[in-house]
């Protein structure tokens, strides 16, 4: 019997949206950013991105049905077309401007969902006249939901091969990177270096694909790889020795644990600079673990799953090149020794809510936040929900902006993709703006901010309610260098050949 999926009572459009209450300008300093204002990013992205995404994730469906129903069988396929015609009715309703629905299956968020809802106001609720954050965040929400009440299809990654992809076409980016970062002195040059080429790596790899290397220029040396993308040029807010600092007076003061939470952004490449960076913070002592905080559903199309870092990590463990592949062993011994771990899973990565309320809204999550010692914020989104989604002074300041969000030390490290900045140096915004009117939504610029943290007493709880140390979540099957059989490579080939028919089957684009 195929499950058929409830989106509740039909959608009313909650007072029409009328032309008055659009503006044809940008999106004003001091409001939340919102697609009412015609000439913003809101407005392109609700008009025309979000509906190009969803076509594209029936598209995804569509190729992936034939895997998807050997694997599950023909009511896989009659769920699949009632997932499609759910998304078709879900386009329809975003074109239109409708009211956001209250969700009424088995999302396990739920009821933190529909209490998000019903406290907004009425006229807030539909998906131009809300806030941006809002209208995005419940629209990949409720795409998902249509596959996690389904019998067979929940747990399924549309977006999975998109990343994979992007890992894969990486090569050369990951080799350079690799040679170049093997025993780096433990100095500042080299953690920002590594630093500033993880907050360009969403451009950095297309950049080296397209660079020359001159003669006396080495592929293994980072310094070089640093200056290849020109890292500095557009870098606005550089508070990567504040960051250093803070790190290294832990270590020197003798801090016994040293805990680095970095809240993931998206996979591929991406994710494998995250990697470096943290494979250096937890070699050189300037952090004695690090928990990885992915999102528990897949997301705004590239972000981060766990299901993401430990394919990741067994594509390297069995990819041809040797440094890769050793690379990957490395990373498989740090995850299996708890020294990399991955955090318990939250929904409230994938909810609405900006970060500072989230004392409010996920206690234990804020808890074992300030249990740690700092927590680095990584690419847009989580910009955008550090700042509220709120049009601030471009020369306000960073701690400012957080509005009492500081349960550690924080670091922000993203490329500039919409209107929301904080903390550059006065005038800079209008210079900009008269040299590059697009600046903000180019992604061509990029900030690191660093705050201290403002602990309270929630740092002791955290501590006592067992949040504070992770157990190790992974057994990766790892040899020892010198003690890999003839046998085991076989066994290593093996996986490799049946992982290339799952590629194979899932990866049509």
């Amino acid at each position: 019997m195929v499950l058929r999926i409830s989106l509740g009572r039909h959608s009313r459009v909650s007072e029409k949206t009328t032309d008055s209450e659009f503006t044809e300008g940008p999106t004003p300093r001091h409001s939340l950013l919102s697609g009412r204002f015609k000439q913003s990013f809101a407005f392109l992205s609700l008009q025309e991105r979000m509906p190009g995404i969803m076509q594209q994730i029936i598209e995804l469906l569509l190729e992936c049905r034939p895997e998807l129903v050997a694997r599950f069988g023909e009511e896989a396929r009659d769920e699949l077309q009632h997932v499609i015609e759910c998304i078709e009715r879900l386009k329809r309703e975003l074109q239109r401007d409708r009211q956001f629905l209250l969700f009424h299956g088995n999302e396990p968020d739920k009821d933190a969902w529909n209490a998000f809802i019903l406290e907004l106001p009425r006229h807030k609720r539909t998906y131009f006249r809300a806030c941006w954050l809002h209208s995005e965040c419940y629209l990949y929400r409720r795409i998902y939901s249509f596959l996690e009440n389904t019998q067979h299809l929940g747990g399924f990654d549309y977006f999975a091969h998109l990343k994979q992809d992007d890992l894969q076409l990486s090569e050369r980016a990951m080799c350079a990177l690799a040679s170049a970062t093997r025993n780096l002195p433990k100095n500042y040059q080299s953690f920002s270096n590594l630093m500033r080429i993880n907050m360009w790596s969403n451009r950095y790899e297309i950049q080296l694909n397209a660079y020359i290397f001159q003669e006396d220029e080495l592929h293994s040396d980072i310094d070089v790889l640093a200056k290849v993308a020109d890292l500095d040029r557009n870098l606005l807010v550089d508070d990567s020795i504040l960051v250093w600092n803070s790190l290294m007076r832990a270590k020197v003061k003798g801090q016994r644990e040293i805990i680095v939470d970095f809240i993931c952004d998206n996979g591929g490449f991406e994710f494998f600079t995250d990697m470096l960076l943290l494979e250096f913070l937890v070699e050189n002592g300037m952090a004695t673990q690090v928990r990885l905080h992915v999102k528990a559903i897949p997301w705004y199309i590239s972000d981060v799953l766990s299901s993401d870092i430990l394919w990741t990590i067994n594509y390297l463990i069995d990819h041809p090149d040797p440094m890769l592949s050793a690379l990957g062993l490395k990373w498989a011994r740090l995850m299996n020794d708890g020294k990399i771990a991955i955090a318990p899973t939250s929904h409230f990565w994938t909810g609405p809510q900006p970060y500072f309320v989230m004392i409010d809204s996920d206690l234990e999550l804020y808890k074992m936040l300030s249990g740690g010692y700092l927590a680095i914020f990584k690419g847009d989104l989580n910009y955008r929900r550090l700042m509220g989604d709120y049009i601030w002074d471009p020369n306000e300041e960073f701690i400012t902006c957080l509005r009492g969000f500081r349960p550690c030390n924080i670091c922000a490290m993203r490329t500039v993709k919409c209107e929301v900045v904080c903390g550059l140096p006065e005038g800079k915004a209008d210079d900009l703006l008269r040299t590059d009117p697009q600046w903000m939504t180019s992604g061509n610029y990029g900030v690191i901010q660093y705050t201290d943290s403002l602990k309270c007493n929630c740092y002791q709880v955290g501590r006592l309610s067992g949040l504070f140390h992770l157990p190790v979540h992974h057994n990766f099957k790892v040899p020892e260098p010198e003690q890999e059989t003839d046998e085991s490579q076989q066994q290593r080939q093996s996986r490799k050949s049946r992982q290339s028919h799952l590629s194979r089957q899932s990866h049509k684009t």
